[in-house]
C-alpha cells in the first residue's frame, strides 16, 4: 500500500481514468503546497525575535525653563485684543460708519384694484386684475403701477410694494337663477 500504489494509480493509460487521475493529482499538489506554505509561515513566526525597546533621548524629556510672568498692561491687551492673530491684515476692526437711512417714498394706496379671476396652477399660476376699468392678466413677480404679484393662492393673491402687503380675495359673483322665459 504505500508509495507504489499511489504511483501506480496515476499511471493507468485508460481516457476517462487517466483524466480523472490528473485532476485528483492537481488538486493533492496543491493541497500539498498550502500545507508547507502554512507550516513554513507559522515556523517562521515563532522563530521571529521581537524589536528591541528604544528609549527616548534624556534631553528630550527635559522640561526647559519658562519665561518669568511679566505682567501686561491694560494697553498691551486692548493691542492684543484688537490685533488679531488670524487676521491677513492684523489690524484692529473699524466699524464703518452708519449712514442715515433714507426712507424709500410711500407707495400710493392699495386703491382701486380688483381681482377678477385666477388662471393657471402651480408654477404658471396667475390673476387677471382689474384696475381703473382696465383688465390685466399678471403672473408672480409681474408689477402693476407700484405693487408687485408676490403669490397667488387658491382663491387670492398677495401684492407688495416696498415693506407694504396687501392681499386681494376673489370674490364669488352670485349666479342669478335662469330666465325661464315665463311672463308675469
Amino acid at each position: 500500500m504505500g508509495w507504489h500504489s499511489v504511483r501506480d494509480r496515476y499511471r493507468l493509460a485508460v481516457n476517462p481514468l487517466l483524466t480523472e487521475r490528473r485532476i485528483e493529482l492537481v488538486i493533492l499538489s496543491l493541497l500539498l503546497l498550502l500545507i508547507l506554505q502554512l507550516v513554513y509561515g507559522g515556523a517562521r513566526l515563532a522563530l521571529l525575535s521581537t524589536p528591541k525597546v528604544v528609549l527616548p533621548a534624556a534631553d528630550s524629556l527635559r522640561v526647559s525653563e519658562t519665561l518669568s510672568q511679566q505682567t501686561i498692561t491694560m494697553d498691551q491687551r486692548n493691542e492684543i485684543r484688537d490685533r488679531p492673530l488670524l487676521w491677513a491684515a492684523r489690524r484692529p476692526f473699524v466699524a464703518p460708519v452708519s449712514v442715515p437711512v433714507v426712507k424709500a417714498p410711500e407707495p400710493k394706496p392699495f386703491k382701486g384694484f380688483q381681482l377678477v379671476g385666477l388662471f393657471g396652477h402651480g408654477e404658471s399660476a396667475g390673476v387677471i386684475v382689474s384696475l381703473k376699468g382696465k383688465t390685466q392678466r399678471m403672473r408672480p413677480g409681474e408689477t402693476l403701477g407700484e405693487w408687485k404679484l408676490k403669490s397667488v393662492g387658491a382663491n387670492d393673491a398677495v401684492f407688495t410694494s416696498g415693506s407694504q402687503e396687501e392681499t386681494l380675495v376673489l370674490k364669488v359673483a352670485p349666479i342669478a337663477p335662469p330666465d325661464r322665459g315665463e311672463k308675469k
